[in-house]
Parts: C-alpha cells; structure tokens; sequence
C-alpha cells in the first residue's frame, strides 16, 4: 500500500505592521472567537485572527471605529472590494470574481465564500460601537464545503474549482489584508464613494430581480443599486425601496 504523499507544511501569513495575527486550529471559526475575544477585552483593534485550515482562507478583523455604526459598517462593501482586488492580483486571469448584496461572494456566477460583520455592545445605527469585527471566508476545496462532489451543486464552488490551484490559504490571507488596509486608507482619507464605486462593478444582482427579506415578510424587486452608505435600492410594485446596510447584516437594530 503507498501512502498518502505529505502536504508541504504552509507559512505563517505576514501581516502589515498595523495587524496582529493570531492563529486558532482548523476546527475553530475566526470569527467566533474573534468576536468572544473582543467581548472579553483579550482581543483589540488591529487583531487580525486566522484559521490554520487549509482548505479555507478565513480570517477576522478587529477593529476600533471613529464613526456611527451606519458609517462603520461599509467596511464589509469595503472587504468585499478588497477580496476583489487582492484574488484579481493573485489569482489566473479568468477568475470572476462578483458580489452579492450584503456579503456573499461569487466566483465565475458560483457562491465561493462571504463576509460577516459584528458591532460591540447594543450599538444603534447611529451609536459609535466600541469595536467592529470584519470577517472573510472562502472556499479553497470543495470537499472542505461539505456540499458533495465538485459540480454537483451549480449556485457553490471553490477556488480550486475556478483555477486557483496554485493559490493557498496563506498567500490569500496575506493578500487580502493588505488591500484590505489600503482600502482602509483609501476609505478614511475619501470617504466611500471608490468602494461603491468598485463593489457596483461586481455587482452579481444589478438589474436582476431579487428576493429579499422585509419587516413585512418576503417581498421580490429589482436591484438598481447601492447607496452612498451601502444600503440596497430596489425597485418593489413599481416602488423605489432602500434596505439599509444595517438591515441587511441585523445590527443596529
């Protein structure tokens, strides 16, 4: 019997000198226990914690805002636009990589990984939270999904799937959080209008009809956009509606 060939072990992801890793096992969520560490004071701004699995790239980001959460949570648009870029650098050429209002993320019209996001305490909308928690995952094997076998489910893929076989969980972590810090720097110096900008040009949804969840029930419109604070404009019966950021991630409430 031959066995199994070993994996090369992996490097530890660099991060800029403004982030802090700190890695947790395969099993664990980042994001989980990046949001029980800001809750018990062990983790703070800056706090970058990423997962050792390697057929994800996951990490979560602390972060100490300066604004309402309304304004705050642009950063999820913000990490969105920066996956955008850092997979467009790294990754083969015909990798398509969309957006999928608040924090779903495509590649090549398949769902490949998300964005999630936290606020500190009970912050309302307009509430400057204490901190914020940024997260990103994306699948890099589609076993490691626990969906089946590759293309047996059209609307999920993986990376390895899209062409990415040359890509791994470091390299991805490493590059996601440097466009994330510029995206950061670009955001605090000008504001949102290039992240929208940028996140419209993926926009998986624009001008397809759509179902979303209301405070009303189910209701179905058409995507026309996103505001200039990241809330989704939809055209409903002939109406315009605008589902807030906030809304759309249940924080603020």
């Amino acid at each position: 019997m031959i066995a199994a060939p070993e994996l090369r072990p992996l490097a530890v992801p660099e991060f800029p000198p403004v982030f802090t890793g700190h890695a947790v096992a395969l099993d664990a969520d980042p994001f989980a226990v990046a949001v029980k560490g800001v809750a018990s004071g062990s983790y703070g701004a800056g706090d970058v914690v990423w997962s050792e699995d390697r057929g994800r790239a996951t990490a979560a980001f602390v972060l100490e805002p300066e604004t309402p959460l309304v304004v705050a949570a642009q950063m999820v648009p913000v990490m969105m636009v920066a996956l955008g870029d850092a997979l467009g650098a790294i990754g083969p050429p015909n990798l398509a990589l969309t957006f999928r209002w608040p924090g779903t993320i495509l590649a090549n019209g398949g769902i490949v990984g998300t964005v999630a996001f936290h606020s500190s305490g009970n912050a309302e909308a307009s509430d400057i939270p204490d901190h914020i928690v940024v997260a990103f995952e994306l699948a890099l094997d589609i076993s490691a999904r626990s969906r089946g076998e590759p293309g047996l489910d059209p609307n999920v893929t993986a990376l390895f799937e899209e062409g990415c076989g040359e890509l791994d969980r470091t390299s991805i972590i490493e590059a996601v959080a440097r466009h994330f810090l510029s995206w950061i720097d670009g955001w605090m110096h000008d504001g949102f209008r290039d992240a929208h900008q940028s996140w419209l040009a993926r926009a998986n949804d624009l001008d397809k009809h759509i179902d979303l969840p209301f405070d009303n029930g189910a209701r179905s419109g058409t995507m026309v956009g996103m505001d200039e604070d990241g809330g989704l404009l939809v055209q409903a019966e002939g109406q315009p509606v605008l589902v807030p950021l906030c809304t759309g991630l249940g924080v603020g409430a």
